[in-house]
């Protein structure tokens, strides 16, 4: 073999061996699921601004000993302090929070929020909540960029509502509106 041959033989190999260390690594554990829809949500535990400790689990698990029509609905929105979008959803959050959800027969149908910031201080939160209104919990800290992982989440804000029984049954992209929730619940 000429040199010029060895030389071309040595960089395919190294080519082939720098793709495959390549693909080995960036392999994840568990792929992201950008579709959560139908699917049983992500694990939601962590402190809220307020130091309160929330654990998405626990309030799923109490519906269980619930009538259906008292089961709890969660809407779980990523936001930030700095976010358009998420000032313009803001006085709809405010009415799904203070006024659940009223369902076509009359009932009222259990609902909560549960904020989840993306990118974002708990300063920040505490002067948005204080400027815009609203005393639902939110959660501040470091896991919230593993739940924002969890959930896909790529930008705020963004909003999963979950049934009772735990299913994502809506993700919207952008500011939601509170008849987009409220026709989604049922009880």
């Amino acid at each position: 073999m000429t040199p010029l041959k060895w030389l071309i033989t040595v960089i395919a190999l190294l080519s082939v061996g720098f793709i495959v260390i390549l693909t080995v690594q960036n392999q994840q554990k568990n792929p992201p699921n950008f579709d959560l829809v139908g699917q049983l949500t992500p694990e939601i535990e962590g402190v809220t601004a307020s130091g309160e400790f929330i654990d998405l689990g626990q309030i799923l698990q109490q519906n269980r000993s619930k009538p259906p029509s008292g089961q709890t609905w969660v809407a779980v929105n990523f936001f930030a302090s700095w976010c358009s979008g998420c000032i313009t959803e803001h006085a709809d959050l405010l009415r799904f929070h203070e006024e659940g959800v009223i369902s076509s027969g009359g009932e009222q149908c259990p609902t909560q929020l549960l904020g989840v910031t993306f990118n974002d201080t708990k300063s920040a939160v505490e002067d948005f909540f204080v400027q815009f209104g609203g005393d639902w919990p939110v959660l501040v800290g470091p896991e919230t960029n593993q739940i924002a992982l969890d959930f896909s989440v790529l930008t705020a804000p963004e909003t999963f509502l979950i049934a009772p029984s735990g299913l994502v049954v809506l993700k919207v992209i952008g500011p939601v509106g509170y008849e987009k929730l409220a026709e989604v619940v049922s009880c």
